[in-house]
This record gives structure tokens, C-alpha cells and sequence, in this order.
């Protein structure tokens, strides 16, 4: 992951938040999801918080999908709703704190696969929370880099 990464870039801000809005990954599950799903995207939210900085609580819904339907009627693995802002302001209204939608269903998809889109939407959390969000295109370098970060974490062998 280069240096200019917005995965990078986003643990160095220092930025003006209310004690109201936490940072953390505020995490729900569909009720469909299976158990065993969920204690593993818990243990992953657990990991990133230890490791990485969450400044503005970031709402994760974990839906028990197959895919998730933009508007343009395009089928996505998650779905990242977002307040504009043109500097960086006071972070003090919850109404403003970001929302990652999440299919989940291992019918079709591994758990690394559902890590990815998962990463893949913090990539866009980050580059909101830099300010980058316009016209932000995924890297998925960097997403791969996190995901392989994880799993070594998850399973030392895998090295």
C-alpha cells in the first residue's frame, strides 16, 4: 500500500469530532445471517479497531443477500451512503455519520469474499473521511493488501 493511500492518509487526521459519535464500526445483522458468519466479521471489526483509526463512527449493516441494487439498477457488493462536505467541519451531528450496506450470504460468496467488499467500502469511508470521496475509484491493491493483512493475522500459517 503506497504512502498516498486514503487508507494511509486517514489514520494521520487529526479532526474535530463530537464525544457523542464514537469511533468505531457500529455493526447489525440481519437476523438471517448465520452465527458463524457473524462471530467473523465481529472478530474482523474487532481487529480494525485495535489497529486501525475509526474517527467518525461508521453504521455497518450486514444484510442477508446475494447482492445489494444501486440505483442505476446495477447488482453491488455493498453500498456506502455519505454526507457532502466541503471542509472538514465539526463532527457533531449523528445525521451525518456514514452507512456501509453489506450483503451477506455464503451460499455464493466465501467469508474473503465478504471481506473484500467489506474493505472495499472502508476504502471509501477513508477517502470520505478525506475529503476524497468525489470521483473516488477503489483500489483494489490496497483492499487485497488489507484482506491478506487480516487473514495472516486470522491464520499465522497462511504467511
Amino acid at each position: 500500500m503506497t504512502e498516498n493511500s486514503v487508507w494511509k492518509r486517514a489514520q494521520t487526521l487529526s479532526l474535530q469530532v463530537a464525544d457523542h459519535i464514537k469511533p468505531e464500526l457500529d455493526i447489525g445483522f440481519d437476523k438471517q445471517v448465520p452465527e458463524n458468519v457473524r462471530n467473523e466479521l465481529r472478530a474482523f471489526v474487532e481487529w480494525m479497531e485495535s489497529n486501525y483509526t475509526i474517527p467518525i463512527t461508521l453504521w455497518v449493516d450486514f444484510e442477508y443477500k446475494h447482492y445489494l441494487i444501486r440505483r442505476d439498477g446495477k447488482r453491488v457488493g455493498y453500498l456506502f451512503y455519505w454526507s457532502d462536505f466541503h471542509t472538514y467541519p465539526v463532527f457533531d451531528n449523528e445525521e451525518d455519520v456514514p452507512i456501509l450496506r453489506l450483503p451477506v450470504r455464503t451460499g455464493h460468496s466465501t467469508i474473503e469474499d465478504i471481506l473484500g467488499s467489506f474493505i472495499e467500502g472502508l476504502l471509501n469511508y477513508y477517502a470520505w473521511i478525506c475529503n476524497e470521496i468525489d470521483g473516488y475509484k477503489t483500489d483494489i491493491c490496497d483492499a487485497d493488501e488489507i484482506l491478506q493483512e487480516y487473514l495472516r493475522f486470522r491464520n499465522p500459517s497462511r504467511i
